[in-house]
């Protein structure tokens, strides 16, 4: 035994705490090592999990929250569909621990959870000691969210709550599909409401739009990658998954409204060093609904923004170019030349004649409505189906819970949870909506103006995505709005848009118009 003399006494270097520590680390590296078939990410994985615990209680929220963010929007969730599992990266496993139930990488019928699920609460846990500690190193310089958004945060539990216990008391619930259907909801006001507690403010706004740009960057890239080695769509249709598009278009719009607000050399150069990667790796991913998710983004800030000078250029360029505009779709409306993919991808997103994925989503959302008018009033609850008036093609084989969580997220909700449970439910988008829009307006500095209109360009693009491809519960739409979300409500109170008191000091008296 190696000692050392410590004010006067003779202490062991080696503490035992320490020796179980290893010992227990040691322990299980080896059984997961045999369990997985050699598999050096799984042999590593409790290392990997007590350096994270280690370092969740060293250092502030923020850090570890925006950690696990880049984590959550970059590795593969083999719930997704990742490159149609034709194509694994060397961190696939390490993925599936983080981003899906245990028990489907580690043959333990019980550990329905995910190594997230895991993080989330040990995140939340040392919050609450900290907090009841008095401990500074999450406190220092913390403005409130704005207690609209948070209350709404609640409200959506309670209404989850309720909508569950409506769909248990009635006939035919199945208490497994309504878990799966619960988690699909339950994930976005709980991490909206830690990163209220963990970011500080607009101070921390930089650091929360880097982790955007970073991971739409790798994500970009490997969609690029894979598409350059398997370009044929009929093997492998999207590159990378569906809920990237929501990650693009929140990227690329990023740095277009930095660019807006600021437009110095420097952003310049950002943009034309990202957008073209950005278009690029949305061109690889071969997915329509991200230039819808675009589109209607850039058409939401362009009416909310005053008048600039680019503005007015924009609109006289586009009304110089409406006629010509006008010849290209009609000519290429039924054509099939390379030269016309455009009009060709937006014939199929408005007309369900040229594409059966259209009319395969449309007869669904006809399921819903008629599910939803039989339910008018509470909905179906959790844990029942909606029902398939009109049959369609059998997909279960493959989805086996396309009548629990159907393409769109919107509709379904409505149909599950009746315009009552909707409401309480989905308040926090549109408020979310609300408070980014004033606090725009109040906003005096470029960085402020840029992150209010970047917020609210990841709502409407989650929107979009919810009512086209199932945006509910994605990782991805998690912690982009749920981050999102937090910044609008710290912002909205910083800059006095959402004033705590008549005399609060982040309320400033005078805002003035910065136009």
């Amino acid at each position: 035994m190696v000692n050392a003399a410590v004010g006067g006494r003779t202490t062991s270097l080696l503490d035992p705490l320490l020796l179980a520590a290893v010992a227990i680390l040691g322990s299980l590296s080896l059984l997961l090592a045999f369990v997985g078939d050699g598999s050096i990410a799984l042999t590593l994985s409790p290392l990997a999990l007590a350096l994270v615990i280690l370092a969740a209680t060293r250092v502030p929220l923020r850090w570890s929250l925006l950690v696990l963010a880049f984590l959550s929007l970059t590795l593969e969730n083999p719930s997704e569909a990742p490159a149609m599992h034709r194509w694994r990266s060397p961190l696939y496993t390490l993925g599936a621990l983080l981003l899906t139930h245990m028990n489907v990488t580690l043959p333990v019928k019980e550990l329905i959870f995910s190594g997230l699920d895991l993080a989330l609460v040990l995140f939340a846990a040392v919050w609450a000691v900290r907090r009841m500690s008095g401990s500074r190193v999450d406190l220092g310089g913390h403005i409130p969210p704005a207690p609209p958004l948070r209350s709404a945060a609640l409200l959506c539990l309670a209404c989850i709550a309720l909508v569950w216990l409506h769909g248990a008391v009635r006939d035919g619930f199945s208490f497994g599909d309504s878990l799966w259907q619960v988690f699909r909801v339950v994930y976005l006001p709980s991490v909206f409401l830690l990163f209220c507690a963990a970011l500080r403010g607009p101070v921390d706004t930089r650091a929360a739009a880097v982790v955007l740009m970073l991971a739409a960057l790798v994500r970009a890239s490997l969609a690029i990658y894979l598409r350059l080695r398997f370009p044929d769509v009929d093997f492998l249709p999207h590159a990378t998954t569906h809920a990237d598009s929501m990650l693009f278009s929140d990227a690329l719009l990023l740095v277009l409204v930095v660019f807006f607000e600021r437009p110095t050399r420097r952003n310049l150069a950002l943009a034309a060093s990202t957008i073209p990667l950005f278009v690029w790796g949305m061109i690889a991913n071969n997915r329509r609904l991200v230039w819808v998710e675009l589109g209607l983004s850039l058409a939401v800030i362009y009416f909310i923004t005053p008048m600039t000078r680019l503005k007015r250029r924009i609109a006289q360029g586009f009304v110089v170019l409406l006629p010509v505009l006008i010849l290209y779709l009609a000519a290429g409306w039924s054509s099939g030349s390379s030269l016309f993919a455009p009009v060709r991808t937006l014939r199929s997103v408005v007309d369900s004649q040229s594409d059966t994925s259209t009319l395969w989503r449309d007869w669904e959302n006809y399921n819903l409505y008629v599910t939803w008018k039989a339910n008018p009033i509470l909905g179906t609850g959790f844990g029942h189906e909606y029902t398939e008036v009109v049959k369609l093609p059998d997909i279960s084989t493959a989805y086996a819970l396309y009548r629990y969580a159907p393409h769109n997220s919107i509709l379904g909700l409505l149909a599950y949870s009746g315009p009552i449970g909707f409401l309480g439910i989905w308040l926090i988008i549109p408020l979310g909506l609300l408070l980014a829009i004033r606090t725009y307006r109040r906003s005096v500095t470029p960085a402020d103006r840029s992150a209010a209109l970047a917020c609210m360009g990841v709502l409407v693009a989650y929107v979009v995505h919810c009512y086209g491809d199932m945006g509910l519960g994605t990782w991805t739409s998690v912690f982009t709005v749920g981050g999102a979300l937090a910044i609008v409500a710290k912002q909205a109170v910083a800059t006095g848009a959402w004033p705590l008191t008549p005399r609060s000091p982040w309320a400033p008296e005078e805002n003035p118009d910065p136009r």
